[in-house]
């Protein structure tokens, strides 16, 4: 992997984490304003209103920003919406729905180009369920289902100061898939996946990685940790 991958935990784009996207943002500044695409393929409803207003928001963060309406299988093997991905620095997925984002994009050609960027040096950013729905698996319905697998070895708990008192350890780990690594983010913090397999955590919470059911490590932000890999990428 030679891009980023931004991982929210589900209170993006807002001025709680303005100072976040300004950091991730200087990884891929090989211009003055990089070009990013926002696609609001996990959104439920008002795609193109949502895909909008995140544009604008990183706009202001000078970036040249701009939306593209892949909310569908049909959209998202469409050459005029998925070939612009391969030809920018970032790509930002909104908030949603985990299964509507991976079966719209199971098999895609945006798929194959959320992939591409991170085999560049390029940011693929995701929210809430978008942050779910890119690692190997997801929770969902009590129990782990499979995800897009951008990153294969993660799996990703967002607004997870909310929600880490009603799940335990034992039950969360117990179906989970050999080599994958449980992380929960809190509510407008962001975990950047380095390139060099380093994790940073930005923003205002916290970071709680499963080490196992008896440790489990947070990592305030600023901080920065390393996942064993139990196999290649």
């Amino acid at each position: 992997m030679k891009g980023f991958l931004v991982l929210n935990g589900g209170e993006a784009f807002s001025p709680k984490t303005k100072e976040s996207d300004h950091v991730w943002l200087q990884f891929i500044r090989t211009r003055s304003r990089p070009r990013l695409i926002v696609v609001p393929v996990a959104a439920m409803d008002k795609h193109e209103r949502t895909a909008a207003d995140v544009a604008r928001y990183f706009g202001v963060l000078g970036t040249f920003a701009e939306y593209k309406l892949i909310v569908d299988q049909r959209t998202a093997n469409t050459a005029v919406e998925y070939e612009a991905l391969n030809r920018v620095e970032a790509i930002v997925l909104t908030d949603g729905s985990p299964v509507d984002m991976v079966e719209r994009l199971r098999g895609t050609h945006t798929e194959e180009a959320l992939h591409s960027a991170l085999a560049r040096k390029a940011a693929v950013m995701a929210t809430g369920a978008s942050a779910m729905a890119l690692c190997g698996v997801y929770w969902f319905a009590n129990e782990w289902e499979p995800g897009l697998g951008l990153a294969p070895h993660l799996a990703i708990l967002p607004h997870f100061s909310l929600v880490r008192m009603r799940l335990s350890a034992e039950r969360l780990l117990a179906g989970l898939p050999d080599g994958v690594t449980l992380i929960g983010i809190d509510q407008a913090t962001t975990l950047v996946c380095h390139p060099d397999r380093t994790y940073q955590v930005l923003g205002a919470g916290s970071v709680t990685v499963y080490r196992s059911g008896e440790q489990l490590d947070e990592y305030a932000a600023g901080s920065r940790f390393t996942i064993p890999l139990a196999g290649p990428d």
